[in-house]
């Protein structure tokens, strides 16, 4: 069986030589003598048992036989190179599939910009989102069903990279009826008495104990209704009445029909967002994702210091800021 690997590096001389009709036209295109076209084209005709070209003091014609081989080979060689750029462009992250885990919204902000930014550099990339709560997307970083995860808090996986990315500040989204709807900002204690519709999936859990932190006292809890809705939905019912949620500056800025937006006023607290990924995930993907969005953070805060990749930076919400190599 001949060597197919070792033929296709002289399958081009002679694809030249039959378009040309001649061995000295070949070597004048490829810059060698014409020797090396001749040799290497009978090392060819050699391995694969038969004579490609006629030859004759004014060129060189092929054969019935070599017209036959060498239409053929075109079309191989053809997908043989479309083959070996779809690796190339693999390696460089040019294509492949990047899987996303999400519990921000994508509705505005740093994220949605980030990631539209992404898909216009890197069309041919398919991008595939997993929507969950921090506890089941950790879970899907740590078996690999994940390559990187936007996450509210650091959840402190092992064998995993985090990176602070952006901070969104804290809203009350309220029915466009509410007697809090004109006001600039509001107080936890203007919302303590308040219903809070929250989602089951996505930040939800976070979301519960931020809310049990911030209401609790004398004995007395905050009124949560968990709600197994997506972020739309739920402020639906916000509109419809059924109670008050939190959101993020991001979703503050998409209007939604019935439905305020407004600042916590008496809190400094913000919730702080971080791509979490793993560290022996290799997908080129992924590191063009992870570049995008230091060089995003930067740009958005040109005083943050930059941090190794290798470094793990987490900020929970509520907690200070604080770096450790993991």
């Amino acid at each position: 069986m001949p060597d197919v690997a070792y033929d296709l590096r002289y399958l081009r001389y002679a694809i030249l030589a039959a378009e040309h009709g001649s061995f000295r036209r070949t070597a004048e295109l490829l810059s060698v003598s014409q020797s090396t076209v001749s040799r290497r084209i009978q090392i060819l005709e050699r391995r694969i048992g038969m004579a490609l070209f006629e030859r004759h003091k004014s060129g060189a014609r092929a054969t019935l036989a070599g017209e036959r081989f060498l239409r053929e080979a075109v079309i191989g060689a053809r997908h043989l190179h479309q083959a070996v750029d779809a690796v190339a462009q693999a390696k460089r992250g040019a294509t492949g599939v990047l899987r996303v885990g999400l519990t921000a919204c994508l509705a505005n902000g740093f994220l949605a910009e980030l990631l539209a930014a992404y898909h216009r550099r890197y069309p041919a990339i398919d991008v595939s989102f997993e929507e969950g709560t921090s506890q089941i997307n950790a879970g899907a970083l740590l078996n690999g069903r994940l390559d990187v995860a936007f996450m509210l808090t650091d959840p402190r996986l092992p064998g995993c990279r985090s990176e602070r990315l952006w901070d969104e500040a804290i809203h009350v989204a309220v029915p466009a009826s509410h007697g809090l709807a004109s006001l600039d900002g509001v107080s936890w204690d203007d919302v303590r008495d308040e219903t809070f519709l929250v989602m089951a999936d996505a930040a939800g859990p976070e979301i519960v104990d931020y809310l049990v932190r911030q209401l609790s006292g004398s004995g007395i809890r905050p009124r949560i209704s968990v709600q197994h809705i997506g972020c739309d939905n739920l402020l639906s019912m916000v509109a419809q009445g059924f109670g008050i949620t939190l959101a993020t500056s991001s979703v503050g800025g998409v209007a939604y029909p019935g439905v305020r937006f407004i600042p916590i006023a008496s809190s400094e607290d913000a919730f702080s967002f971080s791509a979490v990924w793993s560290a022996t995930n290799q997908n080129p993907a992924l590191k063009f994702l992870l570049d995008m969005s230091l060089q995003r953070r930067l740009k958005a805060k040109p005083n943050l210091k930059a941090t190794d990749p290798s470094m793990v930076v987490t900020r929970i919400a509520g907690a200070p800021s604080q770096s450790r190599d993991r």
